[in-house]
């Protein structure tokens, strides 16, 4: 695959790490600052906003700027943040701090995968999204539990520190492994801008933001709904989250593996259908009451592993139909993820309010329902399914540079 990939994976680990680490320090935030920890909270909702909001501008912006220069300054920005951060005495100067943190990732990580879905070979595109995909899920493992203790152990401030220290070294191996990826062919903006007000691309988008509200529904409600399940207890849902981080990483490499293998379309059936058997199982459960924790264990690892079975593939059928616009279509992709990824919270408070847990899992399959409905029924789009399989679009491979 090439070192080229490796200061990619590790940016996407370090931004995951920004983004999430906060949930895991508001109290000891909310007692340095004098807030209350909702207000601390915000820090985490501002970094999404910003984000989403800023991916797809920023793509536009930034379209012909050398790839190695945009990811150096806007490396920069993020580590300047995160020290500004680090040191803040007030609330109103974090919270600046993570709008320039969100900023430089929403610059940066759109250039990650449309770069992995173009530089390597064909047959090894879907691979390469896995490995991205993999990165954001270890932040969630790794990076955020290694930001909480240092958070809880040495001060809040010692969390930003650490992800300072974490772009330094992302600034680095991009600096020296990062080939020199040439700016999408020069377009107006129009034309640039064109794929999107496709059919397939909107369908691909709209699938992106539903399986993002129907898993982060569920991750968010766990708590709640094997609670019902089986009167889990809190450490017995932090063994749920470690054990969904673990099958969610294995997923995006296998996902990512098949989707070069069998097709998108394909590995999409698979994790859909790996996905509502997991949730079948949960409302099953919910409805028993007295699961046992091993049970429960192995349905939400199957959940987590469908969920990452589903990630690349996606990304993977994306890419093949955005042409040369495909930097804009991943920011556009990056921007739903995080909208669905709010609406999922919001859709499975509502639904727990009204109903109850059991409901939730209902709701994440007919989600999973339309994901597959709205890829399947797409029709071939510009790149055909030869494309798609490849992970890329014949103006794609005109247009990647290659990797040395």
């Amino acid at each position: 695959m090439g070192l080229w990939l490796a200061p990619m994976v590790l940016a996407l680990f370090t931004f995951g790490t920004a983004d999430f680490v906060v949930a895991g320090i508001l109290r000891e935030l909310a007692d340095g600052l004098g807030t209350s920890e909702s207000a601390a909270g915000q820090l985490v909702t501002v970094y999404s906003i910003v984000y989403a909001i800023c991916a797809p501008l920023a793509a536009v912006v930034t379209a012909r700027v050398p790839r190695r220069t945009l990811a150096a300054w806007a490396v920069t920005l993020f580590i300047l943040g995160n020290v500004v951060a680090a040191t803040a005495g007030s609330y109103e100067v974090l919270l600046a701090s993570r709008v320039a943190s969100a900023m430089a990732a929403a610059a940066v990580t759109p250039m990650c995968f449309a770069a992995a879905g173009t530089v390597p070979p064909e047959g090894q595109r879907g691979k390469a999204l896995g490995l991205l995909s993999g990165g954001i899920m270890l932040a969630q493992l790794l990076g955020v539990p290694i930001g909480t203790w240092l958070g809880g152990t040495w001060g809040w401030q010692a969390a930003f520190w650490m992800c300072v220290a974490l772009g330094a070294v992302v600034l680095v191996s991009m600096l020296a492994l990062l080939p020199p990826l040439e700016p999408p062919p020069a377009m107006a903006l129009r034309e640039r801008l064109a794929p999107v007000t496709h059919g397939p691309v909107l369908r691909g988008l709209s699938a992106m933001m539903l399986l993002s509200a129907g898993s982060m529904m569920m991750m968010t409600y766990i708590a709640p709904i094997t609670s019902a399940a089986g009167d889990v207890g809190t450490n017995g849902i932090a063994g749920l989250f470690v054990a969904a981080g673990f099958a969610g990483l294995v997923a995006t490499q296998i996902g990512g593996t098949a989707s070069d293998k069998l097709g998108p379309l394909r590995t999409v059936l698979i994790g859909a259908g790996t996905l509502v058997a997991a949730m079948t199982g949960l409302s099953g459960s919910v409805l028993w009451g007295e699961t046992p924790f091993w049970l429960l264990v192995l349905l939400v690892m199957v959940m987590a592993f469908g969920i990452g079975m589903l990630n690349p593939p996606l990304a993977v059928w994306l890419l093949s139909r955005a042409g040369a616009s495909g930097n804009e279509v991943m920011a556009l992709n990056a921007s739903v993820m995080y909208l669905g990824t709010s609406m999922g919270g919001v859709l499975g408070g509502l639904l727990l309010a009204l109903s109850s847990p059991g409901a939730l899992p209902v709701l994440a399959v007919v989600e999973t329902a339309l994901v597959v409905l709205l890829i399947a029924t797409a029709g071939r789009g510009a790149a055909g399914e030869q494309g798609a399989t490849a992970g890329t679009a014949p103006a794609e491979r005109e247009a990647a540079p290659q990797a040395h």
